[in-house]
């Protein structure tokens, strides 16, 4: 499979509102900027530098030109919609792909659909949490009383009779009937 990275094209995704129909392929007679982050390196036209950042076109020539310095905020924007990084520090190494899909480090992607899926896992498994810990104080409830039980029986040689008690109603004398 080929590499996006080396087909030349920008990177849409979700955060631009229309996916341009033109063809980026860098072209070293036409004035483009160059963004660049690690491996990630991208030549913007200046109309859609324009259009991710919301500058001017004179402003984005500027850039080119180096006389005026691309502000912090502006390059994270660039970053983020142009070449699919996440501003944050704990999402380093992680990028969204040519497809939308959030890429790990390890190489590994997920479809929003995926990420929503994997908080209802998330959600599942502290119910299932509750239960076994439910269940466990349930099994050493009984575990004790089991141990109780066997601590009060009778040693196996013996047989226990109940205690002669005299029922009500039943005192008759033994004797001679009329």
């Amino acid at each position: 499979m080929r590499s996006f990275y080396n087909t030349g094209k920008l990177l849409w995704f979700p955060l631009m509102r229309n996916p341009s129909k033109e063809s980026y392929r860098h072209d070293p007679n036409r004035k483009t900027l160059r963004l660049e982050y690690g491996p990630h390196v991208r030549f913007l036209p200046a109309a859609l530098a324009a259009e991710l950042t919301g500058v001017s076109v004179k402003t984005v020539y500027k850039w080119i030109a180096g006389t005026h310095p691309i502000d912090a905020r502006t390059r994270q924007v660039l970053y983020t919609r142009a070449l699919g990084l996440l501003p944050d520090d704990r999402w380093t190494r992680w990028h969204i792909d040519e497809q939308g899909r959030l890429t790990a480090p390890n190489g590994w992607s997920f479809h929003p659909d995926e990420l929503l899926g994997l908080s209802y896992i998330k959600q599942l498994n502290g119910e299932l949490q509750a239960d076994v810990a439910r269940l466990t104080v349930e099994n050493r409830m009984l575990r004790e009383a089991l141990d109780h039980a066997q601590a009060n029986r009778l040693p196996g040689n013996v047989v226990a009779f109940p205690s002669p008690t005299k029922k009500p109603g039943r005192n008759r004398v033994k004797g001679p009937t009329p």
